[in-house]
């Protein structure tokens, strides 16, 4: 286990960086061929270029202009793949009167009667703000719709803008507004005609399943040329239809953009044999599995009195095995779904660690904040630290790569080049005292 010395001095965060010095990369954003000393990929050097990666090459101590962060940690810039920026923030009026998924449905729907224009900036705004201030420069948030037309939402969130910050926006509609194939094609049409960054999805459910629903969601999405995410099948009933039917839809129909799946708790209750077969179709349409243990590991298998038996999360090592891209995400943060949450990938990270029992995290599974090619489905792309990428990473001084996520609040973010935040503990907080 390797502890970094406390960093050089801080620069100022005006000032464009030349570049970092002796910092401590994952393994999994590295070339292959990235040499090795005592079991860990040896420190690097990253050079800067008006924003940009110039360079990437094993430690050397020539480079005098270079920030030297003494074996810090550093990772490529986080992102967010999936939360709910419309319903964040309203725990305090809309507690459910139940334990799991379908109470909190109900306590949402009872708590739109507030999401005003000046309610939703408020509330997303300051959800961007947390995300931006822990690393996130790519947020992909869910935005509710039950009807034909764009909901007030919608339109609000087009109009955000957090400086350092690509926002994404899914349509998240019930499975039962596309029933009608007119309906399902003028929400297509309206997704479509938002601008970029917009994805239609759909909320899939053993309460809501409909086949014919859901071809006609598949065909609207092609007709419009539209990437998908999915809410399907977030329950535990091995009998969930969504994520078979969509296997064997795609066997049949290829479809010509990216599919996303987020939660799929099913896959973890049905046969070892039937998980196999839907994972293997999905790895073979390169469909992304999200996975969102904080809300899942509340919601499922939720009964008064009683400890859950049941973990409510998907086969994300099964799904890696078989070439799935996997990540995961925060979903819900303090409302009626999750009423702890965070904008930290970080401690979304910490949570799947336990639930999942992951090793190697720093090395291998951090990637499942990072991968912004598993969201997007531009799987051509190369390493987030590659010539030409960004130069956005978040620096963990004080971390070291065995026990990271844990004890790693601390943190420094660099976006395009420049200095933008920091974290630090307070002297006297500290353990010692």
């Amino acid at each position: 286990m390797t502890m970094p010395n406390q960093t050089a001095p801080i620069p100022k965060f005006a000032k464009r960086l030349n570049g970092l010095s002796n910092v401590r990369l994952p393994l999994w954003a590295l070339p292959a061929d990235w040499p090795q000393q005592a079991g860990e990929p040896v420190n690097a050097d990253i050079f800067f270029n008006q924003g940009l990666i110039a360079s990437l090459k094993p430690r050397s101590s020539q480079h005098s202009d270079l920030w030297d962060l003494q074996g810090a940690l550093a990772l490529p810039a986080l992102i967010e793949p999936h939360a709910h920026l419309d319903k964040t923030f309203t725990l305090t009026r809309s507690r459910p009167a139940a334990p799991g998924l379908l109470a909190a449905i109900e306590a949402m729907h009872q708590d739109r009667q507030y999401w005003t224009a000046e309610d939703l900036r408020q509330r997303a705004a300051k959800g961007l703000t947390w995300a931006a201030a822990n690393g996130v420069t790519h947020l992909r948030t869910h935005i509710d719709w039950f009807a034909a037309t764009p909901p007030l939402a919608w339109l609000e969130m087009n109009n955000l803008q957090q400086p350092g910050i690509t926002l994404e926006r899914v349509a998240l509609a019930p499975l039962g507004l596309f029933a009608d194939a007119d309906n399902a094609n003028a929400i297509a049409q309206a997704v479509a005609q938002s601008g970029e960054h917009s994805l239609l999805g759909g909320f899939i459910h053993s309460s809501n399943w409909d086949p014919a629903a859901m071809s006609n969601l598949l065909h609207s999405a092609t007709r419009w040329q539209l990437n998908l995410d999915l809410h399907i099948d977030e329950e535990l009933s091995p009998l969930a239809n969504g994520l078979m039917w969509l296997a064997d839809y795609l066997s049949q129909h290829p479809f010509p953009g990216h599919i996303c799946c987020s939660h799929g708790c099913a896959l973890a209750s049905g046969s070892e044999q039937q998980s196999r077969q839907v994972l293997e179709v999905l790895a073979k349409h390169r469909v992304t599995l999200i996975s969102l243990p904080m809300t899942n590991l509340l919601l499922q298998d939720a009964v008064v009195g009683r400890t859950p038996r049941q973990r409510g999360i998907t086969l994300i090592k099964e799904a890696r095995t078989a070439g799935i891209p996997v990540l995961i995400g925060c979903d819900n943060v303090q409302d009626a779904f999750c009423p702890a949450g965070s904008y930290d990938p970080l401690d979304t990270l910490t949570c799947m660690l336990f639930t999942a029992q992951l090793d190697s995290v720093f090395d291998q599974h951090s990637r499942l904040i990072c991968d912004l090619s598993a969201l997007t489905g531009k799987l051509a792309a190369v390493s987030p630290l590659a010539t030409g990428s960004p130069a956005s990473l978040v620096i963990f001084p004080g971390s070291d790569s065995v026990t990271w996520p844990l004890n790693s609040a601390a943190r420094l973010v660099i976006n395009r080049g420049r200095l933008t935040h920091q974290r630090t503990w307070k002297q006297e907080l500290s353990h010692e005292s």
